[in-house]
């Protein structure tokens, strides 16, 4: 998310910034704990003395920084722009108003994936969710899109946040597998997540398995990949994920490939405060277009805004985009009425040579014994 960021900032800084002003992308890191994320919002304000609040990174950690969002928006205006997740706490009253989304929902994700199983003849659906709020916002969106089709989850599964990849999961595979489920949603990590398809193969299971945009399926298809090559089988079929963003393999899209371009020439590597093991998976991911588009919109409202910029001039601003184009291949839009930017979703399966965009989902996912 950063490094797609900082090239869109670093982009519009190298062509003299927005209405003279450069863009700095201070950061700060709440290790993605809950516990500590209202104090990280506290040390941005008091350290940084930010302007607004950008990209923040996960549901159980924006769930404890709304409140004090919401207490300094009252007091001052301050806003978050463009959280990197789809729950919908930020979505909705009292903390909608402090807050401008620029992704899809994870309800918007999780219908699309439901509506395209039920288009296969697909009816017995169950989950493997991580066991905190970002879980419970998939499997909310999951049940919502069942129950209006009058259905229900057929079984639900769980794991604690912070499993690892080597942590087996082959008792939620087997609770699966015997309530007779034909297609599953999960919304995790990319560990955890990548461990469910590892389970699931090995014991000769090939259902379809959906992961939302948040699991990294980047980091997850190297993982998969990695397994694979130690111990053979093939562990990438039978797969889809959803996207709130284009395929950064997509050059059709504009977007791509400015957002390509600015990746080649400014090459963001990591933030200071990273963590010394942290490693990009490859120059281009969807986290990091997401990054990009998110940055981008910043920068139209800003520019909007004009030279007497303040947080009321840019809340105005935004509020007032209407319709605009970034791009994307889908319109964008922004208002009083509505505060999230984008609501396309894109289907992804993996290929041989990486990632393919998807119309079809039942092209890509074949018939699996039950």
């Amino acid at each position: 998310m950063w490094r797609g960021a900082e090239a869109a900032f670093a982009e519009a800084n190298a062509q003299g910034g927005v209405n003279g002003r450069k863009i700095r992308l201070a950061v700060a890191d709440d290790a993605y704990d809950a516990e500590k994320a209202a104090a990280t919002v506290y040390s941005l304000l008091a350290k940084e003395k930010v302007f607004a609040l950008f990209g923040g990174v996960g549901t159980p950690t924006m769930v404890k920084a709304l409140p004090v969002v919401l207490k300094y928006f009252n007091e001052s205006g301050l806003f978050y722009f463009s959280n990197f997740t789809g729950a919908q706490p930020q979505r909705e009253p009292p903390f909608d108003r402090a807050v401008f989304n620029v992704r899809a929902s994870y309800r918007e994700e999780t219908k699309s994936m439901i509506d395209a199983y039920l288009l296969m003849g697909r009816r017995r659906i169950g989950i493997f969710v991580q066991d905190d709020a970002y879980g419970a916002s998939g499997r909310d969106g999951v049940h919502r899109a069942l129950q209006a089709k009058g259905l229900g989850i057929v079984a639900d599964t769980t794991y604690p946040r912070g499993q690892p990849y080597e942590k087996s999961v082959a008792a939620q595979v087997k609770i699966l597998r015997d309530a007779g489920v034909d297609a599953i949603v999960a919304v995790g990590s990319y560990q955890a997540c990548a461990a469910l398809v590892r389970d699931a193969r090995r014991s000769g299971w090939e259902v379809p398995i959906h992961d939302v945009s948040f699991v990294g399926a980047d980091q997850m298809l190297r993982i998969l990949r990695a397994e694979e090559k130690k111990t053979g089988g093939d562990l990438t079929s039978n797969l889809i994920f959803t996207q709130v963003v284009p395929s950064y393999e997509d050059l059709q899209i504009p977007l791509i490939r400015e957002y390509r371009a600015a990746m080649d020439r400014f090459a963001p590597e990591k933030p200071a405060i990273a963590v010394a093991s942290y490693l990009p998976s490859g120059k281009y991911s969807f986290a990091s277009v997401e990054g990009y588009l998110s940055a981008r919109v910043f920068l139209a409202v800003l520019k909007r805004a004009g030279k007497d910029l303040t947080r009321k001039s840019f809340y105005a601003a935004a509020e007032s985009m209407g319709r605009f184009d970034l791009g994307v291949g889908q319109p964008m839009e922004l208002s009083a009425s509505s505060h999230q930017a984008l609501h396309g979703v894109w289907f992804t399966a993996v290929t041989a040579n990486g990632w393919t965009s998807v119309k079809d989902v039942s092209q890509v996912l074949k018939v699996a014994k039950r």
